[in-house]
């Protein structure tokens, strides 16, 4: 048997499934708490170890997300970039890009973002609307799928104004 499962976990073993995970993903610092701290109970759960104290598990988390800030594995602000870039690139509004960042633990007020950010959201409902084939993009019958194609507008987060005119195609230059 391995010392690490003697003892429970060390800061290396943290450190090589924040790397892992890391590997495959793209993530803020509070996302990957989040998994570190799932992983390491489900670590727990598996080996029918007693839990370790909620104060060492966030020491030993702090070190490893210090040292992934340090060596550059770990950066909220370029990962907020190309996450804010991203979703305004899909067409989605402005209130939705920032839930988006606050459901990852990012301040959406951030500098760097605001100019990413689109403010024209009739643009943005054109962009989405073409991306998703509804109103006038669709390419046969859009008279038919109206009132489910402003539904689907307004779930996405545009206001009723835009998504009524967007899809009866006022104002539209074709993308």
């Amino acid at each position: 048997m391995r010392e690490n499962d003697q003892n429970g976990l060390d800061a290396a073993m943290i450190m090589r499934m924040a790397t892992g995970y890391l590997a495959r993903y793209s993530a803020s610092t509070h996302r990957l708490r989040q998994v570190l701290e799932r992983r390491v109970k489900r670590w727990h759960d598996t080996r029918k170890l007693p839990h370790m104290d909620a104060s060492e598990v966030a020491s030993l988390l702090d070190e490893v997300v210090r040292r992934l800030n340090q060596i550059g594995l770990l950066d909220d602000t370029a990962f907020a970039v190309a996450r804010t870039e991203r979703l305004v690139h899909k067409g989605l509004p402005r209130a939705r890009v920032r839930l988006a960042l606050a459901a990852e633990g990012i301040d959406p007020r951030q500098a760097e973002l605001d100019a990413i950010m689109v403010d024209d959201e009739a643009a943005q409902a054109r962009r989405f609307a073409a991306r998703k084939r509804l109103g006038p993009f669709r390419s046969r019958s859009p008279e038919l799928y109206r009132d489910k194609d402003i539904r689907s507008l307004i779930r996405a987060g545009f206001s009723p104004r835009h998504a009524i005119a967007v899809v009866d195609g006022e104002g539209n230059q074709q993308e």
